[in-house]
């Protein structure tokens, strides 16, 4: 009888304990609030995710905050005079949802079934245009990588300076300390900053290595130069991959996009009637 009491206090408590833990555990998983206007919510996640999107990119958290506030007291008061209900919204809305409908549809369908282009592609792009890649001001052409402790670049250029860039690199592969780095890239030289950098890469010689720079605090870089480029010349198809492969995809892409639609508006029979006035 003691044993089937005590089994039943055990089994009781463990419910309790159960219980405790998922409401503690819902409890963490509420949102954490940033502002509220009335009965509209900015969380913290919803706070990062938009500070995280393209067309916040470069905003700062309280800037963002600001304009949130702005937008939702309008609306807030919009929905009070009636707007939502006037014809003229409504109209609007419909418009862009549609236009927003087939944006994202486009999206995908570019996504699953546009161009990846080979080199050769590239590469044949290039010759046919290469004008549109000619420096419109004096340039470098640099190896750079930036680090976040004055010992680690030492080691880095230490490394560079026996065994080349790309070692240099996979030698700091997965170290916190290397922030970032870029190789050969062209950068026109009212672009270099600060001025102590732009100074040491101007008097440098092609394949010379920097010493270690401090372009800001507690910000080293080691620089490697490998070209001077006066303005007019037309850099290496390597130098300018990036660009060359962007502008490529754009026309691509309209391309796509235009074939694409012309062949649904055959599937769709489309019926345009003219009416004489």
């Amino acid at each position: 009888m003691n044993y089937l009491k005590h089994s039943k206090s055990k089994y009781l408590l463990l419910a309790v304990i159960a219980l405790l833990l998922y409401q503690c555990s819902k409890e963490e998983k509420v949102a954490k609030s940033v502002v509220q206007v009335n009965n509209a919510v900015l969380t913290e996640e919803d706070l990062n995710n938009a500070l995280s999107e393209k067309a916040n990119k470069g905003k700062y958290r309280e800037e963002y905050i600001q304009s949130w506030i702005e937008t939702e007291v309008l609306y807030q008061e919009a929905v009070k005079k009636g707007i939502l209900d006037e014809k003229e919204y409504k109209s609007i809305i419909e418009q862009s949802r549609k236009q927003l409908a087939a944006s994202m549809f486009l999206d995908k369908e570019l996504a699953e079934k546009g161009v990846t282009p080979t080199n050769d592609e590239l590469l044949k792009y290039f010759a046919e245009y290469k004008d549109d890649f000619r420096l419109e001001d004096n340039a470098f052409k640099i190896n750079i990588a930036y680090f976040n402790n004055f010992d680690k670049a030492v080691r880095f250029r230490s490394i560079l300076l026996e065994s080349g860039w790309r070692k240099s690199i996979n030698a700091f592969h997965g170290d916190q300390s290397l922030v970032r780095e870029s190789n050969g890239t062209i950068i026109y030289t009212s672009r270099l900053f600060p001025v102590s950098l732009y100074q040491t890469v101007n008097n440098m010689e092609p394949n010379e290595i920097s010493i270690v720079l401090e372009t800001e605090p507690s910000r080293f870089a080691v620089v490697q130069l490998l070209d001077k480029l006066p303005k007019g010349t037309i850099p290496p198809f390597e130098a300018v991959l990036d660009r060359v492969k962007d502008q490529y995809m754009v026309l691509k892409h309209k391309e796509f996009v235009r074939n694409f639609i012309d062949k649904l508006i055959e599937d769709h029979n489309v019926e345009i009637k003219r009416y004489n006035e």
